[in-house]
This record gives C-alpha cells, sequence and structure tokens, in this order.
C-alpha cells in the first residue's frame, strides 16, 4: 500500500507528500536531466510542470490559525460522534470504529475525557508544528525579498 498523497502529477512529474512526513513534500520527476554528487542534487524543473505545482500547498495548515476553544469544540464534535457511532455499532463496525480515530483519540472503549484530552494534545502539536511550518515560510520569503506572509488556508 502507497503511503503517497499525491498533490499534482503529470506524464512526467509527481508531486506528493507522504502520509505520515508532514515536514516534506516530494517531486519526482521523469525523462529529465539531473547532476547528483554527494549530499547535493539539482533537477531543472520544466517551467510547465512548476507552474502546476506551485499552486499547491503541499501540506495541510488549516489549524495554524484557530483558537484552543475552536480546536476544542472540534474535538468534543468528532468524540461524541465516536461515542455515537460505537455504541450503535456491533461486531466488525465496533472494531473498525474504534481503530478509525485510534491514533488520534485512543481506544473508543475508553471514557470521554480520555478520548478529548488525547484529541486535544494530538490536534495542538499538529497546530503547533503548522504554525512552526508557516514561521518558517515566512522567513524564507523575507530572505528572498518577498514581503507577502503565508496563508494558512
Amino acid at each position: 500500500m502507497s503511503t503517497k498523497a499525491t498533490i499534482a502529477h503529470g506524464p512526467t512529474f509527481h508531486f506528493y507528500h507522504e502520509v505520515f512526513d508532514d515536514d516534506h513534500v516530494y517531486l519526482e520527476l521523469a525523462q529529465v536531466q539531473f547532476e547528483a554528487s554527494s549530499g547535493h542534487v539539482m533537477v531543472p524543473i520544466p517551467v510547465h510542470v512548476w507552474e502546476v505545482i506551485r499552486h499547491y500547498s503541499g501540506i495541510d495548515l488549516s489549524l495554524a490559525e484557530k483558537t484552543d476553544e475552536e480546536l476544542l469544540a472540534e474535538v468534543v464534535r468528532a468524540v461524541d460522534e465516536r461515542i455515537a457511532d460505537y455504541a450503535a455499532a456491533e461486531g466488525q463496525a465496533r472494531a473498525l470504529v474504534t481503530l478509525s480515530g485510534i491514533l488520534v483519540y485512543g481506544s473508543a472503549e475508553t471514557s470521554r475525557d480520555e478520548q478529548i484530552e488525547a484529541g486535544m494534545r494530538y490536534y495542538l502539536g499538529k497546530r503547533d508544528h503548522q504554525r512552526r511550518v508557516i514561521a518558517a515560510v515566512d522567513e524564507l520569503r523575507r530572505g528572498n525579498g518577498s514581503p507577502v506572509p503565508i496563508s494558512p488556508t
């Protein structure tokens, strides 16, 4: 099973990110020349490929401007929905419900408060990461003469 999430693609390129890597985007080019040496690779990106990929952010930054209260409201809604789905499910469907959010909320069998606490830890960490990404992009833009800050959405 591939962990590549396509952002954009064409006959000679694939722009994507790895599902479990929020720190990078990847560009695969086919049928192009490149130069490589130890610790260095140079790949010329065709202008038509660049014009396609530059319109995609490559990372979800939608949490960056959310307040703690907004995150809490979303987590509470998701946990309450998950608890209701778990209560209504039987057999294998119940196992699927608990698996569907286990990395974020923990087991669906734990208390509502524990699931909310786990969800908040997850989303606060994700929001902090997104804010660091935005700060790094803004710093690079300023360093390259661009006064335009990145928009998280």
